[in-house]
């Protein structure tokens, strides 16, 4: 079958798919998990054929409300705290490293909080968003930078132009959009960070091994990268009161068609970025944020979890109830990983 027939054959069933069980969609999801499969289905291949393309959620994150914004300059400042204190850094320690973050989303807000700290150079790279220049976002970096001292707006000011209009300088400053890291490592220069970074990014990639082994080429010998990895399953099941580890019964076959080419999270589970970094030869440690049964998200994140402390005893028969229903690549999956829901993986690359 011709690529093209076969592009227009997908497109008519997924949007006949999708027609079809819009009215019904949200009675039948609560009790049946097949549809919650097929229209996931439909939905995903939309994004195979080209019908759809961005990222999950790109319109709300392009398109914020000038209310928003002194909560955007918190949330900015909460990830690169915590960026910080997973890694071990004080503010100090900051100066004249150099520091790459994964999926910075519409602004750069993050790595100029490095830059203003004394980063020697700072980088984003998005493959979904491109740097917005709007005014909200003149608005935006402005209240970030008003919440600087003397000393870091100077530095902040080195690494980024707002009038007449937003311009990172390229000495200190560097955004590419619409890449893969993979094919960005000669521009963004092998060997030479100190810090790789990511916040709710590494789980939209089906298949991330290629991207660390990227950042493996990026880090230099003792570089450490960050990432916070949410290990839920984005409402896909649980929006409609079906259990936390639901998606983790769907078959591969049906889950990849389901995740794959939308950025649905990929389903891997937290042995498998520990075994991956073994496997790199980093040193690694992974500090939990959210657990099977607990409502809240754990902060700060705790290396080691413990029953009736972190969580209750019922989340243990979850995970019971659920076992004999998990598809193949989770059965053997300890109880200890499938009841973490959500890390930061810290992980350092041996040398110096």
């Amino acid at each position: 079958m011709a690529p093209t027939l076969k592009k227009l054959l997908t497109l008519i069933a997924a949007l006949a798919l999708i027609l079809f069980s819009y009215p019904l969609w949200k009675p039948l999801a609560k009790r049946q998990k097949w549809f919650v499969v097929a229209t996931n289905i439909g939905m995903d291949s939309l994004w195979r054929v080209g019908w759809k393309s961005g990222q999950i959620g790109q319109p709300a994150v392009l398109s914020p409300p000038e209310s928003g914004l002194a909560r955007e300059v918190t949330r900015t400042q909460e990830i690169y705290a915590n960026y910080l204190r997973y890694v071990g850094w004080d503010n100090q320690q900051v100066a004249g490293k150099r520091m790459l973050e994964l999926g910075p989303g519409a602004h750069m807000g993050v790595p100029l909080l490095f830059a203003a700290d004394g980063a020697h150079y700072v980088a984003g790279l998005d493959k979904f968003v491109p740097l917005q220049t709007g005014t909200y976002f003149r608005s935006f970096y402005m209240r970030l930078r008003d919440t600087l001292g003397t000393a870091e707006k100077v530095n902040f000011d080195r690494a980024i132009r707002l009038e007449p209009k937003i311009e990172l300088r390229p000495e200190q400053a560097l955004h590419i959009y619409g890449k893969e890291l993979s094919d960005s490592i000669d521009e963004l220069g092998p060997g030479r960070y100190d810090l790789i970074a990511s916040n709710a990014v590494i789980e939209e990639m089906y298949d991330p091994a290629p991207l660390f082994k990227a950042q493996d080429r990026l880090l230099r010998p003792g570089g450490v990268m960050v990432h916070k990895i949410d290990l839920r399953d984005y409402g896909m099941f649980t929006k409609y009161d079906f259990p936390a580890l639901e998606f983790l019964t769907v078959p591969e076959w049906a889950y990849r068609r389901m995740a794959e080419a939308s950025g649905q999270p990929n389903r891997l589970r937290v042995n498998y970025y520990r075994d991956l970094m073994v496997r790199l030869g980093y040193t690694s440690r992974i500090y939990v944020t959210w657990l099977v049964g607990v409502d809240h998200e754990i902060v700060p994140a705790k290396e080691q979890v413990r029953p009736e402390m972190d969580y209750p005893n019922a989340s243990l028969g979850m995970i019971r109830d659920i076992r004999p229903r998990l598809a193949g690549p989770f059965r053997n999956v300890g109880d200890s990983d499938l009841i973490v829901l959500g890390i930061y993986l810290v992980a350092r690359k041996p040398g110096e």
